[in-house]
């Protein structure tokens, strides 16, 4: 059974994907990875909602995960935290976990990309497997640092 850590979502790095179309990175770490993160290419619909999530861009009209997130409240639910699982055929894996009015748990298999939006919104918690670690690349490969900073390579 895996291990999970606390995770951070990082930053999404807009960037145009091999067919030419805007896509985004969402970069998820740890801070038992030090400066490392996982990538992962995520579509264009789901960089700006992440984005409008955290605030960072404003959209005149509800997106899907701000619509998913009224109708949890509606019903007395919480989204309790997401984790990202799993890389499978070259697909990332999450799974998002919400408590019903009752206290029950009910766990959703999602998109990373899915999950994150939401959790952004509601402040949920996002937790990654620790055998993830593998797949994370220095950050600084996708984010350029600070004006004036020196970075070691």
């Amino acid at each position: 059974m895996a291990r999970y850590l606390k995770a951070e979502l990082i930053d999404v790095v807009e960037t145009v994907d091999s067919f030419g179309q805007v896509a985004g990175i969402m970069l998820v770490g740890a801070e038992e990875w030090g400066d490392k993160a996982l990538p992962i290419v995520i579509g264009a619909a789901e960089t700006l909602s992440i984005k409008k999530g955290l605030g960072e861009v404003d959209f005149p009209r509800p997106l899907s995960h701000d619509l998913l997130a009224e109708i949890l409240e509606a019903l007395g639910a919480t989204v309790e935290k997401v984790t990202i699982d799993a890389l499978v055929a070259s697909t990332y894996t999450a799974t998002v976990y919400v408590k019903d009015r009752e206290g029950k748990i009910h766990t959703f298999d999602a998109r990373p990309s899915d999950a994150v939006a939401l959790a952004v919104r509601v402040n949920a918690p996002i937790y990654v497997a620790d055998n993830l670690e593998k797949y994370a690349e220095d950050i600084r490969k996708y984010i350029p640092p600070p004006e004036g900073k020196v970075t070691e390579d």
